[in-house]
Parts: structure tokens; sequence; C-alpha cells
């Protein structure tokens, strides 16, 4: 029922299988709840999912001879897709035996602040930053 959760799940999905990819994200509720002893482990993840998602997103466009990098600004929904895949991709990289247990130390590793997908984040938002020049482009 919770727009985030599905949207979570059918980033997750693969050759259509949905009931597949809503119990990986069960299991790894499950996972999280245990590492963090909370009751609602939910509220973890949209907490997470909302710290790592960017604000903006550079697009090239050319300004004469020269490729020029515009920050513009994301959608909720935009934001939350691109936390959603730096989350997954950054948990398929980790040392874990199952995805969901990788999937549950990721956002728990998000919620405590010292996960690489904040530290892709904050770079994402320094080249903006540094390119906010292009802006009116």
């Amino acid at each position: 029922k919770d727009p985030l959760v599905s949207q979570l799940v059918n980033t997750l999905m693969r050759d259509g299988k949905k009931a597949r990819a809503q119990r990986v994200i069960l299991d790894s509720m499950k996972h999280l709840q245990k590492k963090t002893d909370s009751t609602n482990p939910y509220s973890i993840l949209t907490e997470a999912i909302e710290s790592a998602s960017p604000l903006l997103k550079l697009t090239s466009t050319k300004k004469g001879s020269k490729v020029a990098h515009v920050p513009t600004p994301l959608r909720e929904r935009q934001r939350h897709r691109r936390a959603i895949v730096w989350i997954i991709d950054a948990a398929a990289k980790r040392g874990e035996k199952t995805f969901e247990e990788k999937f549950a130390a990721e956002i728990y590793d998000v919620s405590q602040g010292v996960s690489a997908v904040l530290q892709k984040k904050l770079q994402l938002h320094k080249q903006a930053l540094a390119n906010r020049a292009n802006a009116q482009v």
C-alpha cells in the first residue's frame, strides 16, 4: 500500500517476478528488524531512502563547442528511484551470503550514515554546486 515500498519492489523486480521481489523485501525487513531491534523496519527503510535521495541531477548540454553540465532538480519519485537503484547496487557489492542480508545491511548502513551511497549523493551535490553557473543554460 505504501507507494515507496511498491516503487522499491518494482525496481527490484526482474523478468516480471513481482512475488519474488516482494519476498526479498519482506525477508530483508525481517533481517533489518533483527539487526535494529525495531518494531517497524519500514520506517528505517523510508528514512534511509529519503536520506540517500539526491536533490539534483546533472544533464549535459552543448554550449558552443563545450559540453556544459547543467544541474536540474528532480521530482520526488525520480529522487527515490535514484536512491533505490544506488542502494541496490551497493548492496549487490557487499559480502554477506544472501541478497536479503546484503540489502538489510546496506539500509542499516545508510540509516547510520556510513554507506557509500551517501558519499555518492554528496559527490553529485558537489558537482552540481560547482556547475551552478550553467543553471541558466
